[in-house]
């Protein structure tokens, strides 16, 4: 190696790093990582598109970005609108996404869902989530495929409580403050929930079980900055789980 080969590898690497950044942003209504796996080599394409259709393209340029020395693998789920437009409104609530791969520089893209689950009809839908490093209020909403949020926590199932902090919460349990039964019907298909944490409440009283997300979101942004502006040390954050949901077999 000639003095300065290793700072324009450096840069060349930043180079292809910014390049696929701004590839995955580019996406509509899509949020898209590229991470390397270690153990096999490869680029591998995580996150969710609107339309499968969409998935073929940008593994295509994905793979022009890296060229042919490094295989390029798809673990794409498909998440169609409403319920990717119901994350750029959440984005907007001025809340930061929580996420425990922030620092992990083998990630490029945008924070995409925490965890995958499955369900089939019949089934009780539960999940679980971690609260923050504080003691927070934790809201728990569901998106569903027909543009609406149903409100599961707080509800008159569920009450708000002020949680502990790095408590393991399991929505739709059995016990525990977030403890009610949801069983898994028609329509099925993709859909999210979302949690968000927040050191103070957020507004009073109970919202509609069932209401537009869009209008919610904007109450949500408001009460958020209400919030902030009551308590300079205000903290909050936010998490979803894509849940995808079909009919049972026989």
């Amino acid at each position: 190696m000639r003095p300065g080969d290793a700072a324009a590898s450096q840069s060349n690497a930043g180079d292809v790093r910014d390049a696929i950044g701004q590839l995955l942003a580019s996406v509509p209504c899509a949020r898209l990582q590229a991470a390397f796996i270690p153990e096999t080599g490869a680029l591998e394409l995580r996150g969710h598109v609107p339309e499968d259709g969409l998935r073929g393209p940008v593994l295509d340029a994905l793979r022009a970005q890296v060229g042919d020395a490094i295989p390029v693998t798809d673990n794409v789920l498909v998440l169609p609108r409403p319920q990717c437009g119901a994350l750029a409104g959440i984005d907007e609530t001025g809340l930061p996404q929580s996420t425990d791969q922030d620092t992990d520089e083998r990630l490029v893209g945008a924070n995409a869902h925490a965890r995958e689950y499955g369900y089939a009809e019949g089934e009780r839908l539960t999940f679980d989530l971690v609260t923050p490093d504080y003691p927070a209020y934790v809201y728990v909403d569901f998106f569903d495929a027909d543009g609406n949020v149903v409100h599961l926590v707080p509800s008159q199932y569920a009450a708000l409580t002020l949680q502990e902090p790095a408590q393991r919460l399991v929505v739709g349990g059995d016990s525990g403050a977030a403890a009610f039964r949801i069983t898994v019907a028609p329509p099925f298909g993709q859909e999210i929930a979302a949690a968000f944490a927040a050191s103070a409440p957020l507004g009073e009283g109970l919202r509609p079980p069932v209401e537009p997300a869009a209008p919610y979101l904007e109450w949500l942004k408001a009460a958020v900055a209400d919030a902030r502006a009551k308590d300079p040390d205000f903290k909050g954050e936010w998490v979803y789980f894509f849940i995808a949901t079909r009919p049972a077999t026989n």
